[in-house]
């Protein structure tokens, strides 16, 4: 009930991205709160981990990091995807927005 995840590919999700270019919709994650706002890349981790509250405290403590330092870890993870996501299950992600 803290987090709600929805595929790019989704109605709903065209006009939450609606600020975005289309092209660019896919070229990271992203995070929109409830407020409209979007983040997205290794700055946003910080948000998403406090947007819960059993990780509420390591967000708090991630958002110390500068923001370059955490795009630049996210661009390690993403250049890494074919092999990390081995550890990931196979299939879609459930559509689950309120």
């Amino acid at each position: 009930r803290e987090l709600a995840f929805l595929p790019l590919q989704d109605d709903a999700a065209t006009s939450l991205l609606a600020s975005i270019p289309g092209n660019g919709r896919s070229d990271t994650w992203r995070l929109v709160s409830r407020d409209g706002s979007l983040t997205g890349y290794g700055a946003g981790a910080p948000a998403l981990l406090q947007a819960m509250r059993a990780t509420r405290p390591l967000g708090r403590l991630l958002g110390r990091i500068p923001e370059p330092m955490l795009d630049r870890a996210y661009g390690l993870i993403a250049r890494n995807r074919r092999t990390l996501g081995r550890f990931v299950p196979d299939g879609g992600a459930p559509r689950r927005y309120p």
